[in-house]
């Protein structure tokens, strides 16, 4: 068992890696204390809206994003990301094709964890340099990784946290500024939300499809998409060829 506890300490290490990626949230708890005055928004063409007691120009963007990330929860897709975060870099894979999915990150070694969702079994998978092992955990464990990595990654975390600045702004907290830019991302039209409030900084960016296009902080962490595309090849969710494949016995789940 020792080696599936590896496996499952590795993914568990990404979601938390993940969680760090989409850390902007933290900005809010740095609100809670400053003083009441009224607060301007602007829009991605330059014009300035108040939010006032409305909040009509914020909440239209947000609006427009959540009906984009909704649609995004049960689409097909792949997407390839870059996250950056205390000068290291990994490449992260997000693809889906309900009910098959799968989560990879690889390191600078090379070293890969990854979760794959077959559409039957969910194997936990961990390798480099050509040798792959794949557990299969199934279970609940599986899937509430599987859950909170989705979470993490898909829009539905940037929303969250938008949502939560929305939230800020109403209160009319001093300093705060929240601007809308529309972006192209990897090819792929987005909207970015720009948060400010006394020297942090974050922005958050989704795209049209309602998949997450790119998370940046004031504290130097980034994560940006590369590629995207709405047919990933069936073999993304295959174990991969040559990996060695271990089944627990009946009875026994993964911790």
């Amino acid at each position: 068992m020792t080696g599936c506890h590896r496996d499952m300490s590795s993914w568990r290490r990404a979601i938390v890696a993940g969680a760090v990626a989409l850390g902007g949230a933290g900005l809010l708890a740095a609100c809670g204390s400053s003083s009441s005055s009224s607060t301007t928004t602007t829009a991605g063409s330059g014009s300035s809206a108040s939010t006032g007691s409305g909040g009509g120009d914020v909440s239209s963007r947000l609006n427009a994003l959540t009906g984009n990330v909704k649609s995004a929860q049960k689409s097909t897709f792949q997407a390839v990301y870059t996250s950056t975060s205390g000068g290291t870099t990994s490449t992260v894979t997000l693809a889906q094709s309900p009910p098959k999915q799968l989560f990879s990150s690889t390191d600078p070694s090379g070293s890969t964890t990854s979760l794959i969702n077959t559409g039957t079994t969910t194997y936990s998978c961990s390798g480099g340099s050509g040798s792959t092992t794949c557990t299969s955990i199934g279970g609940g464990a599986a899937a509430g990784a599987l859950t909170s990595l989705i979470s993490v990654y898909n829009g539905s975390a940037a929303l969250s946290v938008l949502n939560s600045w929305q939230a800020v702004i109403a209160s009319h907290v001093t300093g705060v500024s929240l601007t809308f830019t529309d972006e192209t991302i990897a090819g792929q039209p987005s909207t970015c939300a720009h948060w400010s409030h006394q020297g942090d900084q974050a922005t958050y960016c989704v795209t049209s499809t309602g998949v997450l296009a790119k998370v940046e902080s004031s504290g130097g962490q980034s994560f940006a998409l590369t590629s995207y595309t709405h047919a990933p090849p069936a073999s993304i969710f295959a174990v991969p060829q040559g990996a060695t494949v271990v089944t627990l016995p009946g009875g026994v789940t993964a911790p």
